[in-house]
């Protein structure tokens, strides 16, 4: 079975504060114009600490939704123009969304670089789920449990991880009915991870930062299809 809608990827980009410009640039010289912003920080270990000087850094975390066709050049132009392959200048990568708002198509659509709708076979994109190489793990908790979050995490396999503020929007008898307390304010952790250590580094952030712990943690896992910049020796 196939469709006629075209092959759609969202691309996150985190990079250091100061490059937003540039990537803005990039983005746009790519026709790549739907742009969403938002901020954090970036994590690393001790030992990444002492090695390497580093410490927590404001980070910029930019969502595109661009055409699967646009990519190879788009993830190309992020290289060289963010020096991606540098340790500590950040990643991009992406992940398969099935649609998007009639206004998101009508841009990706009109762009130059769109000459026909793509069709793709499902088995095709399932194909990929399977095969990729790289997931990204969310994980919400209580504020001020980020730390404890990367502990587990580097300790089962992760590089490092971007902290994003967040404020939870549940309804008190929801919250209650699953035990979840009231405090509103909530930390959002972005960890990309291979895909042979996903399964430890969950289960040791479970273990010590799950729903049941005082950091009442919530993680999911989603798997990404294109990375660029991913040093598994320095922080996201």
């Amino acid at each position: 079975m196939t469709s006629n809608k075209p092959a759609i990827r969202m691309l996150l980009l985190i990079i250091n504060y100061k490059d937003i410009k540039k990537a803005h640039a990039i983005f746009a010289s790519q026709k790549a114009p739907a742009q969403y912003l938002c901020t954090g920080e970036g994590t690393v270990t001790n030992e990444i600490i002492d090695l390497l000087g580093l410490g927590v850094s404001e980070k910029a975390i930019l969502f595109c939704p661009v055409l699967k066709t646009q990519m190879p050049a788009l993830f190309d132009a992020l290289t060289e123009g963010l020096s991606l392959h540098k340790p500590n200048r950040g990643c991009a990568f992406t992940f398969p969304i099935s649609g998007a708002s009639a206004y998101i198509m009508k841009i990706l659509t009109s762009s130059e670089l769109f000459h026909e709708e793509q069709k793709e076979e499902k088995k095709e994109e399932h194909q990929m789920i399977h095969e990729t190489k790289h997931s990204l793990l969310i994980v919400t908790i209580n504020q001020g449990f980020s730390e404890e979050v990367m502990t587990a995490a580097t300790t089962a396999g992760a590089a490092g991880g971007t902290v994003v503020h967040a404020r939870r929007l549940d309804s008190k008898e929801t919250m209650k009915k699953w035990g979840i307390s009231i405090q509103p304010e909530k930390e959002m952790v972005y960890i990309l991870v291979e895909q042979d250590k996903k399964t430890a580094i969950m289960k040791a952030i479970s273990e010590q930062c799950g729903l049941l712990s005082q950091a009442q943690g919530i993680l999911i896992a989603i798997p990404v299809d294109n990375v660029v910049g991913l040093n598994t020796d320095s922080p996201l």
